[in-house]
């Protein structure tokens, strides 16, 4: 079961917004690939990404972005 985290992160986007790395704890995780979107009327994104951690050990991250900045909300590494 992934724990919940709900820190805010910054992230590095593609010219159309999309993430390409993100920033949490000191730590930059390039993203592979977007596995997918969800967007409720009247809310931020949340992305669940493929993510690539320092080490190269792969993982999943799900993070939510909107007016207020990103957050990591759950990590699987």
């Amino acid at each position: 079961m992934p724990q919940l985290y709900d820190e805010p992160i910054t992230t590095e986007t593609t010219a159309s917004g999309i993430p390409a790395a993100l920033h949490w704890r000191g730590t930059r995780m390039h993203v592979r690939s977007v596995l997918a979107v969800w967007q409720a009327p009247g809310e931020g994104r949340l992305y669940r990404v493929g993510v690539t951690a320092p080490g190269g050990e792969p993982g999943i991250a799900e993070i939510a972005g909107g007016a207020s900045g990103w957050r990591l909300r759950h990590l699987w590494l």
